[in-house]
């Protein structure tokens, strides 16, 4: 169940972040190059002046600027400055930024040749006034200011990946770098505009290779601040949830175990093999770390703006499945403390978790039917199914779901749920609040 949901969540990754060198392909032979327009061909007339007739127009290997010329307002003035990626003779690729002049384009400003080929381009508002220029070249990032008709190198490093993000809710982005490995861990480090200049914060160790990052996203923390929140999966069908709080320069890591208050002295220093919470050595210190076996991440399930972190509850730490496997809850940090935002359970092979009341994941099994796509609840104490979870393609006929309530639905499927219990029950669920329970992943 969980490896489906493994290689869907690193499929997804690759498009949801940009690796430094993810592909060794030729671009042109990938792809045509689009035909010039009117304007184009002035341009490219502008820039065969500068580079001869021998050359060739480069294109980045992802993102939406595929065209022979990228145009932005690279320094502020008002207009539109043209930018063209291209080789010629050495093989190395240069860029040339290309001013509107009368009815035609000059070339103005000539960038000494980078080598390989672009992975991507983006610019990037760091600070008031023109963005920036943030190119990925394989195995290392550029990042590029236009100021007085000269283009700036402003800073360059190595990396494994990088994201984008506005790490502090300030209305800037940042850039998060991800670089090196040791002992299967990465080093993440987080480029951002400092008032006067671009600059770089220290390296800050994660648990987790960069390709093992299923989801990144920045969200309000729960005490008047920002985090970068990280889900990545450890090793094989152990995940982990790491927060990155940038702050005066400096980047902070945290884990749910960082906010959780003891109420027995001797659990701050667990065993490391007593369930969900392990202990790292090494030059971070000693501490507990959170682990969980299924593979769901950082959401707002109540939809109050504020982003919480999954644990598992259960006892046992086996990496097969069991019937407390499913049981998840969402936390979330009050007054600098963990507490409990959400109850229930996860199925991340059909992408999805269901709230259910805190009691039944003691007082109830929970086992997945793959023939039938069911979760299905059942009593510990009468071995009575009491609420069954049902998933359906919609290409397949729906006439045994007729006593089910549909709660959700996406292209091609259909979820349903049942309840076999009266209302008197200790097991009943309100009908009304069945499609508040479902939440996709």
């Amino acid at each position: 169940m969980k490896k489906t949901f493994l290689f869907a969540a690193v499929a997804a990754l690759c498009l949801a972040f940009s690796g430094c060198s993810v592909f060794e392909t030729d671009t042109e032979a990938l792809m045509h190059p689009p035909l010039l327009s009117e304007e184009q061909e002035k341009l490219n007339a502008a820039l065969t002046e500068v580079a001869g007739e021998n050359f060739t127009l480069k294109y980045p290997k992802t993102g939406e600027m595929n065209s022979a010329f990228i145009f932005e307002d690279l320094d502020n003035d008002g207009e539109d400055e043209a930018m063209a990626f291209y080789s010629s003779v050495d093989e190395s690729t240069r860029i040339n930024i290309l001013k509107k002049s009368g009815d035609g384009w000059i070339s103005v400003y000539e960038a000494a040749g980078f080598s390989g080929e672009m992975e991507s381009i983006d610019f990037i508002q760091m600070k008031n006034g023109a963005p920036v220029l943030f190119v990925k070249w394989p195995g290392e990032i550029g990042i590029y200011s236009f100021e007085n008709d000269r283009l700036e190198t402003v800073y360059s490093a190595a990396c494994d990946g990088t994201d984008i993000v506005d790490m502090n809710a300030d209305g800037f982005s940042e850039i998060v770098v991800f670089k090196g490995t040791a002992m299967s861990r990465s080093f993440l480090s987080v480029i951002y505009h400092d008032g006067n200049e671009v600059v770089s914060t220290e390296e800050i160790s994660v648990h987790a290779e960069y390709d093992s990052i299923i989801s990144a996203k920045v969200g309000d923390f729960g005490n008047g601040k920002y985090a970068y929140f990280v889900d990545s999966f450890v090793y094989e069908e152990v995940f982990l949830t790491e927060m990155f709080v940038l702050e005066e320069g400096e980047v902070e890591r945290f884990t749910v175990a960082d906010f959780v208050v003891y109420e027995d002295e001797n659990e701050k220093e667990p065993e490391a093999e007593s369930g969900t919470i392990i202990i790292i050595g090494g030059n971070l210190g000693k501490r507990g770390i959170f682990l969980r076996n299924t593979g769901v991440y950082c959401l707002d399930t109540n939809g109050d703006g504020v982003m919480e972190f999954p644990v598992e509850v259960r006892e046992d730490y086996a990496t097969e499945a069991s019937d407390e496997l499913y049981y998840i809850q969402y936390m979330q940090l009050v007054d600098e403390e963990a507490k409990v935002a959400w109850n229930g359970i996860a199925n991340t092979q059909d992408g999805y978790i269901f709230a259910v009341p805190a009691a039944w994941n003691e007082r109830a099994t929970l086992s997945f039917n793959s023939l039938d796509n069911e979760m299905v609840f059942i009593d510990k104490e009468t071995s009575r199914v009491i609420f069954k979870i049902c998933m359906s393609e919609k290409s397949d006929y729906q006439d045994k779901f007729e006593d089910y309530v549909l709660v959700a639905e996406d292209e091609t499927r259909n979820f349903y749920v049942k309840s076999f219990v009266e209302p008197e029950d200790n097991f009943y669920l309100d009908p009304e609040l069945y499609e508040k329970c479902f939440i996709f992943i």
